[in-house]
């Protein structure tokens, strides 16, 4: 006896419309699982997905331009395998309009013509000028190579860990100078470029360190201050010497000024001096 016969209609329920409250939610989550799966981000694909009609997709975000700076303000990587070669190139041609002095201020169209590409092809692969712009600083920032550091680091004795963590950071920071420096002049003329560099760089890398700094404040090695101190002990004048340049730097060394970044032990030997909690034993356990 069918499911009918007794009274059971076992036909599967339709897809449900979304309403209007939750049609803006279920575009967005279909378009996640789109680019989560790989994929190029379809209006069609995504409004069948969502169980809304095309124009419903385009009256909420104008269209797939719209959907992906919506993703991007989430956090979301919206790049596609697809979009990569293109997305590199203009990632490229920003850092080195950049890199020139002044060019931290350089304007959407001066970066696309750097890239040989159209404006409209800036805005296809990145939401706005700020995503295009975080793109760079991610690239720029030395937190990736410290990351690697620091956790291998966290059972050596102080002195040793630092040594290895700065090294890394001047090392990274050594091989961009020119758009590192050109960053932060401009900075204070660019509040966005500023909340780029604070939110990529600084507010990325600092967290790292000052994880490392307390779990060897835990252990007994160090002694308790404020961990905001010792990163920009550690790492400020090596980032000052990179803004002001070449010529004065090399004004610097002539005065008799020996910059940290050439001697990186006797730097940190000097720098756990103040932290050492046994005056007797400067490196540590």
């Amino acid at each position: 006896m069918s499911d009918k016969r007794k009274g059971v209609d076992s036909t599967p329920d339709p897809p449900r419309r979304s309403t209007s409250g939750s049609a803006r939610e279920a575009i967005l989550a279909a378009a996640r699982g789109q680019i989560q799966r790989g994929g190029d981000l379809s209006i069609q694909e995504v409004a069948a997905s969502a169980v809304v009609s095309r124009q419903t997709v385009h009256h909420y975000f104008g269209g797939a331009k719209g959907l992906r700076a919506a993703l991007a303000a989430e956090g979301m990587d919206v790049a596609s395998a697809a979009d990569e070669p293109t997305r590199e190139r203009l990632v490229e041609a920003a850092m080195r309009v950049m890199a020139r002095p002044g060019g931290s201020l350089a304007s959407v169209e001066a970066i696309a013509a750097e890239a040989g590409l159209t404006k409209g092809a800036v805005y296809h692969h990145f939401a706005d000028r700020g995503e295009l712009l975080r793109a760079v600083a991610r690239r720029v920032s030395p937190v990736d190579e410290m990351r690697e550091q620091i956790a291998p680091t966290l059972d050596l004795p102080p002195r040793e860990g630092l040594i290895v963590i700065a090294r890394a950071y001047y090392a990274a920071m050594r091989t961009r100078a020119d758009l590192i420096r050109n960053l932060a002049a401009n900075s204070a003329r660019d509040p966005e470029l500023a909340e780029v560099v604070m939110s990529e760089i600084v507010g990325q890398g600092a967290p790292l360190m000052m994880g490392w700094f307390a779990y060897q404040v835990s252990r007994g090695r160090l002694r308790a201050v404020d961990p905001s101190f010792v990163i920009q002990a550690l790492f400020g004048p090596v980032f000052q010497l990179l803004v002001l340049g070449p010529t004065v730097s090399d004004r610097i060394a002539q005065a008799g000024i020996h910059p940290a970044i050439d001697n990186v032990e006797a730097y940190v030997d000097l720098l756990l001096r103040g932290l050492a909690p046994d005056q007797d034993n400067p490196g540590g356990s």
